[in-house]
């Protein structure tokens, strides 16, 4: 039954009064006809109470036909109202399910809001059909932004990949090899659209040029001092040369050893700065060395030479211009294996001449090296340093990277024997020689200084430590 249906013609007033009115008729007329039917003595009373009466009974009547017609139209409405609720959540599930859901695909898929809603279903209900319409525009709007969203991201992901991958590279390429200002790098630089890109590509590039510039003027400086301290150092050592010529005394000449071999390990330092610095040593040898001197002048640049034993040195030499770094090599390897050795124990140098090369093997007996720590001095010896990675304190391994890619060596470290670590370095055959005759002993050339031996006294000996050698037998058993 309908809310139509069920809900009265009139209104519960109206149907009260018609209700009274009836009544009042009704009651009249039987009070009418009571009066004519008592007696007179009692007529009055009659009218009276009778009439009393009969307007009580109407309103009572009137009262019960209002509220019973009030009753009525109540539950109509709420019968109407229950099922304009159960058709309105059917419209809304069926909204929910399949309307709204369709309505979202289509714009998803590119469709105008108003195709969108031609192609959905419409809900019965008006302001069904008026929520659709809202969501439909402001789903669309949504997707808009979010297309909008997700193209300015791209954007901003293929200018950022290409800062990275490309630009940025090619811009430190061109700071740190052609030495280019940041101003011209970043004008001749693709320009990123995306204001915030830019500024990270133009602070990177300016940060980049101004780090370049201070590690140059650095490295300069450093590589200026070295050049300096090399200078007097290879004059100090012509100095100690003369000395040692002039004085005959044992005692005299034993401080000037001394002292002379304080200005080798010294110049060791000071060609390691300079090589770390971009420079290269002061030194030079004018013709090949013999394996044999090559390890002697490495031992005069160490603090422990005693506990170094030599096995077999054959009668290979190396070429003069590579004889220096050589040396410097291996007294960097020497003086690591003496350093991280028990002060009682013995490093062990053995030479042997293969047909790549001459390989030359350092072992001590100390604690040997983990395995990260091998790695990682392995690393240190392949991977020379540049200006912006150079090595802390202690840069042994790093001056034998740089000399080592310099050269053409190969250091690699494995554990030794002897429980210890072992160092093995491999001496490329371009760079060996072979001496036919045992050749008189060199000395080598310094740059600016260079003072040649007297006349009337037997040539200097390659370095100090050929020198050590001679005269205390250094690098063999003590007599």
């Amino acid at each position: 039954m309908s809310a139509r249906e069920a809900e009265p013609g009139r209104p519960p007033l109206e149907r009260a009064l018609i209700v009274w009115v009836a009544a009042v008729a009704v009651l009249g007329g039987a009070w009418l006809w009571a009066l004519t039917a008592v007696p007179p003595a009692v007529r009055p009373l009659t009218a009276w109470s009778g009439g009393a009466a009969g307007l009580a009974v109407a309103l009572v009547l009137a009262a019960v036909a209002h509220h019973a017609a009030a009753a009525r139209r109540s539950r109509a409405h709420l019968t109407g109202l229950a099922d304009g609720a159960a058709r309105l959540e059917r419209q809304a599930a069926e909204l929910a399910d399949g309307a709204l859901p369709l309505l979202v695909r289509h714009i998803r898929e590119g469709a105008s809001p108003d195709a969108a809603l031609a192609a959905a279903p419409r809900p019965d209900s008006a302001a069904l059909r008026r929520l659709l319409h809202a969501l439909a525009h402001e789903v669309a709007a949504t997707e808009r932004s979010a297309a909008a969203a997700r193209a300015c991201a791209a954007s901003l992901h293929d200018e950022l990949r290409l800062i990275a991958e490309e630009t940025l590279p090619a811009a430190i390429e061109r700071v740190r090899g052609e030495h280019a200002t940041a101003d011209r790098v970043l004008r001749e630089a693709p320009r990123p659209a995306d204001p915030l890109a830019a500024r990270l590509l133009a602070d990177a590039v300016r940060a980049l040029a101004d780090g370049e510039r201070t590690a140059a003027a650095t490295l300069t400086a450093c590589a200026s001092a070295a050049a300096r301290l090399q200078e007097m150092i290879t004059g100090m050592l012509a100095e100690l040369h003369e000395l040692q010529f002039r004085h005959d005394e044992q005692e005299v000449f034993d401080d000037l050893l001394d002292l002379d071999h304080r200005a080798s390990r010294m110049g060791r330092l000071a060609d390691g700065v300079a090589l770390l610095a971009g420079g290269g040593s002061a030194r030079r040898w004018p013709g090949p060395v013999p394996m044999e001197d090559v390890l002697r002048g490495a031992l005069g640049r160490i603090t422990d030479f005693p506990r170094v034993r030599l096995h077999g040195t054959g009668d290979a030499a190396v070429a003069g211009h590579a004889a220096e770094g050589v040396m410097h090599a291996l007294a960097e390897l020497l003086d690591n294996a003496t350093a991280f050795s028990p002060p009682g124990t013995a490093v062990h140098v053995y030479v042997e001449e293969e047909d790549a090369g001459v390989i030359v093997t350092v072992e001590d007996g100390g604690l040997g090296m983990r395995p990260h720590e091998r790695e990682r001095a392995q690393r240190a010896v392949s991977e020379p340093p540049g200006p912006g990675n150079l090595p802390g304190p202690r840069h042994g391994l790093a001056v034998v990277g740089l000399l080592a890619c310099r050269l053409g060596l190969r250091v690699s470290f494995r554990p030794s024997a002897r429980g210890g670590t072992g160092v093995v370095v491999l001496i490329p055959r371009r760079l060996v020689t072979r001496q036919e005759a045992p050749p008189p002993l060199l000395r080598p050339s310094a740059e600016p200084l260079s003072v040649p031996a007297p006349a009337d006294e037997p040539a200097a000996l390659p370095d100090s430590a050929v020198r050590f050698v001679a005269f205390h037998q250094a690098g063999r058993d003590p007599e």
